[in-house]
Order: C-alpha cells, then sequence, then structure tokens
C-alpha cells in the first residue's frame, strides 16, 4: 500500500515535470517565432508609411492642380 502511492506521488511528480517542460518550450516556440519574423513588422512599418505619405501626396496634388 504505502508502495502504491510512493509510485502514484513519483508518477504524478514526473507528469507535472513533463507538463512544464511541454509549456516552456511551447513558451519558447511562440518566442523564437516572433523574434525570426521581426524583419516583417519593420518591412509591413515601412510599406504602411510609404503607403501613408502616398496617400497625402495623392491628396496633395489633387488641390494643388484643381
Amino acid at each position: 500500500m504505502a508502495k502504491d502511492r510512493a509510485s502514484r506521488r513519483a508518477r504524478l511528480r514526473q507528469q507535472i515535470a513533463d507538463d512544464k517542460i511541454a509549456a516552456d518550450n511551447k513558451r519558447s516556440g511562440s518566442s523564437s517565432f516572433s523574434q525570426e519574423y521581426a524583419y516583417v513588422l519593420k518591412d509591413l512599418r515601412r510599406v504602411f508609411i510609404l503607403a501613408g505619405f502616398m496617400f497625402v501626396l495623392l491628396i496633395f496634388l489633387n488641390i494643388i492642380l484643381q
């Protein structure tokens, strides 16, 4: 009976440790994803700034040329 409890506790500890490792791996995977694709955010920011500038330029030219 005592051996059963001890083995159950050992299995439970192992399962908790495995769950923590899996959770840590999942978190590190998402952080590496954001680090790996950081250049995409920089490129998107640059594209939106350029698009905004062109839109303002079109409005300005429309006002001037009318």
